[in-house]
Order: structure tokens, then C-alpha cells, then sequence
């Protein structure tokens, strides 16, 4: 498919999610790929077959989970009632994340959002996530890690 249209005439198109994952990439947010496993290794690729939408939701709480945790560990203040994203705008205030970073970062949470309110997703949208989701956050760990 090209695209997907839901209520209220939003329309998320296919493309917009590689090309949020090539952002991610470019800047080097993404872990290196990895042998696909069986086990999975977050919650959202468990439901991501008979959900879309609530795997895209996942990713975009994982990723939202860690943002928070590299803010708290770095010291921001006033995190705890952010969003995500005024924790990507903290985070790029206190120079943790580069501009280019959080931008891509702000773009694939964008996306995500689309599913969390409402957006119908397909099969293909939760490949996606299947494949760049557990890269980008086992980069966003090691960058907690750091």
C-alpha cells in the first residue's frame, strides 16, 4: 500500500516511515541490525501482528521511557510532567541530543502518534516497527548507557 487513511481524513503514508527511519539512521541513532530472534524483546513487537496500532503505541512509549530516563540521568530539570515532545526540546536545550538527532527523533514520534490517536496502520506499518523499533531503542540505551 502507499498510504493509509482514518477518521477525520489523516493520511500516514508508508514512505513517511522510511523516511523517518533513514533520519534516525543518518544521525546515528540506530543500533547496527541484528539477526532477526524469535523471542521478542519489547512489548510492542509481542502484539504487533494482531495490533498494529498498539505496536506503533508501544514503540512510541518505549522511546518516550527512554527519553525521560536520558533526561533524569542527565540532569534536566522538571521532566516529570513533560511530554515527549518537550522532553526532545529539553534534552536539545542541554546539548544530550544534537539538533539533527532530536529532529529525527521528532519525526518518527510524530508518525507514531498518528497510531496512537487513531490512525489505522497495517501490516506493513508494524514490519516496520518490527525492524527499526528494537535499533533505534537499543541505540537510545546505549546512549543511557553512555
Amino acid at each position: 500500500f502507499k498510504a493509509v487513511e482514518f477518521p477525520g481524513g489523516w493520511k500516514v503514508e508508508f514512505q513517511d516511515l522510511e523516511k523517518a527511519a533513514y533520519g534516525v539512521e543518518a544521525v546515528g541513532l540506530l543500533s547496527p541490525a541484528e539477526p532477526a530472534d524469535q523471542n521478542p524483546d519489547y512489548a510492542f513487537q509481542i502484539v504487533a501482528a494482531k495490533d498494529p496500532n498498539l505496536a506503533l503505541a508501544g514503540l512510541r512509549i518505549e522511546i518516550e521511557t527512554r527519553l525521560r530516563h536520558l533526561a533524569m540521568n542527565s540532569g534536566v530539570p522538571n521532566t516529570e510532567n513533560k511530554n515527549i515532545l518537550s522532553l526532545l526540546v529539553l534534552l536539545e536545550t542541554a546539548d544530550i541530543l544534537r539538533k539533527d538527532e532530536a529532529s529525527a527523533l521528532r519525526e518518527i514520534v510524530d508518525i507514531l502518534g498518528l497510531a496512537v490517536h487513531g490512525a489505522i496502520v497495517g501490516e506493513k506499518s508494524a514490519a516496520w516497527a518490527m525492524r527499526i523499533g528494537p535499533r533505534l531503542l537499543r541505540g537510545l540505551d546505549a546512549r543511557l548507557a553512555a
